[in-house]
């Protein structure tokens, strides 16, 4: 009786004069694989290109080059074209606000927030990086609420321009001279200039006003409200001054 062989690659059954395996084509007693080996591909000459990690490995390669080159884009520090935009050393790397889709109060408001909390950190090189960009989003409020000219006047007065907040201030007052905002703005930006005497005459007049306007309670009163604690306490003597602002509004 003759032996059954078997194929040591496929473990299909071999007849006995066979010198490649019917189903793989792998040779059995020598010569080359003439039949299309499973899970293989044919090329134009007719040979055969083998299945599995050997026959991946010609597409496999330009793969793992293209990782690689994405890696290396990555640990070198090339930026990635669809990634969202970082801010400069200005702002520590941190991705900027995406403010595009945003109303235009929304866009200020977040801009507020953003140069007011950076105030109040002290990272003055944050101010200086979003104060232009707030600035520029008021444009688009005109004509300007005695509230929104009081948030503008922050934006100057925090970012070193205190003329500009004194000019907001003055606008304020004009329409309504014991406005609480107005004053406490009026106030700090007359001591941020260096006008002793136009400070105290400030902080006098938001003395005088604080009783009957904190009645009135106007909504940018509640959103500033510990603005007006911080100018009360700077109007009467009890404050230095020298925290000119308290960070973002409330409620924002």
């Amino acid at each position: 009786m003759t032996t059954p062989r078997f194929c040591e690659q496929c473990g299909s059954t071999l007849s006995a004069s066979a010198n490649f395996c019917p189903n793989c084509g792998i040779a059995v007693a020598g010569g080359v694989p003439i039949t299309r080996a499973a899970g293989g591909t044919t090329t134009a000459s007719g040979s055969q290109r083998p299945g599995g990690l050997q026959g991946a490995l010609p597409w496999l390669i330009p793969s793992v080059a293209v990782v690689g080159v994405i890696a290396f884009a990555v640990m070198s520090g090339r930026p990635d074209p669809n990634a969202t935009p970082l801010m400069g050393g200005a702002t520590g790397g941190i991705p900027a606000p995406d403010i595009s889709q945003l109303s235009p109060d929304e866009r200020v408001d977040r801009l507020f927030n953003r140069v007011m909390t950076a105030a109040s950190a002290g990272k003055m090189d944050s101010v200086a990086f979003f104060a232009p960009m707030a600035v520029t989003s008021f444009q688009a409020l005109e004509p300007l609420s005695a509230h929104r000219r009081y948030d503008l006047g922050l934006i100057h007065l925090v970012s070193g321009d205190p003329a500009q907040s004194l000019a907001q201030a003055e606008l304020i007052l004009a329409e309504q001279p014991k406005h609480l905002l107005g004053l406490a703005l009026a106030m700090r930006s007359a001591g941020a200039g260096k006008d002793e005497a136009a400070r105290k005459r400030f902080a006098t007049r938001f003395l005088e006003s604080l009783q009957a306007e904190r009645a009135r309670a106007l909504q940018e009163y509640v959103d500033h409200a510990t603005d007006i604690t911080e100018a009360t306490a700077e109007a009467e003597g009890r404050s230095t001054g020298s925290k000119p602002w308290a960070g973002a509004r409330e409620g924002r």
